[in-house]
């Protein structure tokens, strides 16, 4: 890792943890330079206390010279009010689909979304996205009740249901999955027999505006980490996931999270073979956001660690930055050629997590045919489509 890497991540573990001393790299860092890296992990929020100076016991002389220009604070500035009126109207519109689809006959959950901007010492400071609900009853129900409305395309997992013209909602017939048909066959069968606890599981916003049902905390720790393994695996992830657990690892401690709960948890980690990542999980947690030992339900492992925090800063939000990929296809021409390259790229991730990545290539390869079917379809309804126009003409 590079100094200036370095000093990004010292500048958030300062940033997240009132204990941490100002750091000495904030007198070199480049404030655009920071706001283009937090753009990249979307944690954005999480650097404006310190670039605006609204972090507790914060001073001008902790710049050391380098406080940020009129420019530079202008930039911040607009980020603030953007995240802050984001994530007003995401609450607003979180609160609505989950009572109109409660109203609707489905009991539901939120999943991480909003429900994990609770856990932060500020909501309205958590990057946004899309907003994530977990509907009761099976994929043909939901897609009968769905299709009512909207006519859009599904995955295995959800369907889109564009009920906002500015957030897209993305109904979930499972909470996650796995790569590994076997083991998420298992998994589909574990979150249907929560249901449940976690349909019924309201919380409310500090201010009481905002009310709606979200994950309790054992499932959400089991959930969230397969969620972030999940993303790894099919495209890469970046820093907010990690503090959304970060977040979620201390709520959980505040509100008591029991030896035999762990002892539950890590049960279920060896059952569908995230052990290990999850124990890179925790050195991330301890080595780069500084949470203390109290607060993990396993140890950490330096070298899984180390390998997924370069997987972190190399693709940065949901993978949307890597690099590496490209640089592989780097003159490469024709269709198969450049998917078996870029298989031969993903591989690099089987002598970690043998169980989900040997089952990539299969899952690609379905994806790759379907694509190219679609798009042979489309261009013969084209054809078709011009020769009836033709026709018509003559």
């Amino acid at each position: 890792m590079d100094q200036k890497l370095a000093s990004y991540l010292e500048l958030l573990r300062f940033a997240i943890d009132d204990a941490h001393p100002v750091p000495e790299c904030i007198k070199d860092v480049n404030w655009h330079e920071l706001l283009e890296f937090a753009t990249k992990h979307a944690i954005i929020g999480m650097y404006i206390p310190v670039v605006l100076m609204k972090k507790e016991k914060l001073k001008v002389e902790d710049f050391m010279g380098n406080k940020p220009s009129d420019e530079d604070v202008m930039e911040w500035v607009f980020e603030d009010y953007r995240l802050r009126k984001r994530n007003t109207q995401l609450f607003e519109q979180t609160t609505k689909a989950a009572e109109w689809f409660f109203q609707n006959g489905f009991r539901n959950c939120i999943l991480k979304g909003q429900g994990n901007a609770l856990m932060y010492p500020d909501p309205l400071m958590r990057s946004t996205g899309d907003i994530d609900i977990w509907l009761e009853g099976s994929r043909d129900e939901i897609l009968a009740f769905t299709k009512k409305f909207y006519n859009r395309p599904h995955n295995i997992m959800h369907v889109d249901f564009p009920m906002f013209k500015d957030t897209m909602v993305e109904v979930h017939f499972y909470p996650s999955r796995l790569f590994n048909p076997y083991k998420n066959k298992k998994l589909w069968a574990y979150f249907e027999s929560l249901g449940d606890s976690q349909f019924d599981h309201y919380v409310t916003s500090a201010d009481g505006k905002y009310k709606f049902p979200v994950p309790t905390n054992d499932f959400n720790l089991f959930f969230q980490l397969d969620h972030i393994f999940r993303h790894l695996i099919y495209e890469g992830i970046g820093l907010r996931q990690l503090i959304d657990y970060y977040y979620l690892l201390k709520k959980c401690h505040r509100e008591g999270f029991s030896d035999e709960e762990k002892k539950k948890l890590i049960s279920l980690l060896n059952k569908f073979n995230i052990k290990k990542f999850s124990r890179a999980v925790m050195y991330v947690m301890t080595e780069v956001l500084g949470l203390e030992e109290k607060y993990l339900y396993i140890a950490p492992h330096e070298k899984e660690g180390k390998f997924l925090l370069n997987e972190i800063l190399e693709g940065g939000n949901f993978g949307k930055y890597e690099q590496r990929a490209n640089d592989s296809l780097e003159g490469v021409e024709g269709h198969v050629k450049r998917f078996l390259v870029l298989e031969k790229y993903k591989l690099r991730l089987l002598r970690h997590y043998p169980s989900e990545a040997i089952w990539m290539p299969w899952r690609d390869l379905r994806e790759f045919y379907n694509r190219k079917s679609k798009e042979r379809k489309e261009k013969k309804e084209e054809e078709q489509s011009n020769k009836n126009t033709s026709s018509t003409k003559d």
